[in-house]
């Protein structure tokens, strides 16, 4: 979890971060054009709302797009900080006059929010728990985090807005636009504030991920999410948000219809050494059980262990682990990293224990496992990673998860769909040499680019994509 924000002007503290002059009118320009639609006529004024408005940049921002139009409008801003209010008040009544700004010095998560208004906002990125939790002595930060806890296993001061943010989309049926951590749109402890928030609103587009360029100073990705009423009442989602990549749509077209892997074929198995490590994974000892980890598996090829399991440990209140019996773990015929930055997928040969750097697959027995390692190892798979998951673009620990892995396409679920291409891909896989082995993968590649029906045009710009 990270300590920052965007929308200031520089870096002021804890959750603090200039947003570019660029992003703050994309911010504002998408706003206006949805009260545009059920939520507004445009002979209507236009009330908009910043809860955490800092200096007033996205205000600004959208105020001079307004004007530009010959729109009525006012703009309200909320700003904890006196010194960062009094700059956002200076700004607005030069640009636009007092009568059509009104910056209030107050907390935005313990006062009442104006009425009819739609948000745009950019809250502090501070987070509560992990190592990058808010400064202990940070009060004005700390008061909130009961409050957050109720939204979220990681609660977070964005996630407190952001909850805050979907009831006021609900209550006023106007819409939002929010700048946000990426995290949230996938990381499992952010599951119930995704629940909360599609509870209370509906995402009106993917959320668009900004790159960690769009932010001088903050080393991960942000990304502006969209909120509008829910037509009727109904239940939150946990599920991650699939981003919207620029281009994405258009490089993945076709694969949406293609089928999924049953869910139950893609599993966590893998022994959980928790805080001991050391005691639990030694030098291989010919004693003991064997034991892989990510390292040993590379495309197709799945390394002899370098490691045993200490099966004979015991866990206690002090040494806290996880593995199940043998036959658990050499059951699973395919195995994938955990840590990487697309699918790796190999045979589970000479199957023993594997640490939970890896995953388990075990496909429908309508499916060789030699042709879904190669479907899992192929460009297609890769591109589809890349291009749907943010945790496939960190630059440090990029993240394959069981999720994601149950949202890969397969050209087909069963070897009677196309038994020709589906036993000419599994002896490929079986007989892949050493001498040639990177021309024999490439041609395992467009094999599988065949099963999907994907014409020679498209197959480059998968690849690329995929790397």
């Amino acid at each position: 979890m990270e300590v920052f924000s965007a929308g200031r002007a520089g870096s002021r503290g804890p959750g603090v971060v200039d947003t570019p002059p660029e992003l703050s009118r994309h911010l504002g320009r998408g706003l206006i054009s949805r009260l545009d639609g059920p939520q507004g006529s445009r002979g209507d004024p236009v009330r908009l709302l910043d809860p955490a408005c800092g200096e007033g940049a996205l205000l600004l921002a959208a105020g001079r797009l307004l004007k530009a139009e010959g729109r009525p409008f006012e703009l309200i801003g909320i700003e904890i900080d006196p010194d960062r209010a009094a700059v956002a008040r200076t700004r607005l009544d030069q640009a636009f006059g007092a009568e059509l700004s009104r910056i209030e010095n107050q907390d935005a998560l313990e006062v009442e929010w104006q009425r009819g208004t739609a948000v745009l906002a950019n809250p502090p990125w501070v987070s509560f728990s992990g190592r990058e939790a808010a400064p202990k002595g940070a009060s004005h930060l700390r008061r909130h985090q009961e409050a957050a806890k109720a939204v979220g296993r990681w609660p977070s001061l964005h996630g407190a807005f952001l909850a805050r943010i979907a009831a006021h989309v609900a209550s006023e049926r106007r819409p939002a636009r929010i700048l946000l951590p990426a995290s949230i749109a996938e990381q499992e402890g952010y599951a119930p504030l995704r629940a909360e928030t599609t509870r209370l609103a509906q995402l009106d587009e993917p959320p668009e991920l900004l790159r960690e360029t769009s932010f001088p100073g903050v080393s991960v990705p942000g990304l502006l999410l969209t909120l509008t009423p829910r037509a009727s009442a109904g239940a939150g989602s946990e599920e991650p948000w699939a981003c919207l990549d620029p281009g994405r749509a258009e490089r993945l077209e076709g694969l949406w219809n293609f089928p999924r892997l049953p869910p139950k074929s893609f599993r966590d198995l893998g022994v959980h050494t928790g805080n001991s490590a050391r005691l639990l994974v030694l030098d291989l000892d010919p004693f003991l059980p064997a034991l892989r980890e990510g390292r040993d598996l590379t495309p197709f090829r799945l390394a002899s262990p370098r490691h045993s399991l200490d099966v004979t440990l015991q866990p206690t209140d002090e040494q806290r682990f996880r593995h199940g019996e043998l036959e658990r773990y050499t059951s699973v015929p395919i195995l994938l990293r955990q840590t990487a930055s697309r699918p790796i997928a190999a045979l589970h040969t000479d199957p023993t224990y594997f640490r939970n750097s890896l995953l388990g697959c075990s496909p429908p027995s309508s499916l060789a496992p030699e042709f879904c390692v190669a479907v899992l190892n192929a460009s297609v798979a890769g591109a589809w990673h890349r291009l749907s998951f943010l945790e496939a673009n960190q630059r440090n620990f990029p993240q394959v998860k069981i999720g994601h892995l149950r949202t890969q396409p397969f050209p087909f679920l069963e070897r009677a769909s196309a038994p020709q291409l589906h036993d000419e891909i599994v002896q490929r896989v079986r007989e892949l040499p050493d001498e040639g082995f990177e021309r024999s993968c490439r041609e395992i590649d467009e094999l599988v680019f065949e099963a999907f029906r994907i014409e020679p045009p498209r197959r480059a710009e998968l690849r690329a994509a995929a790397q």
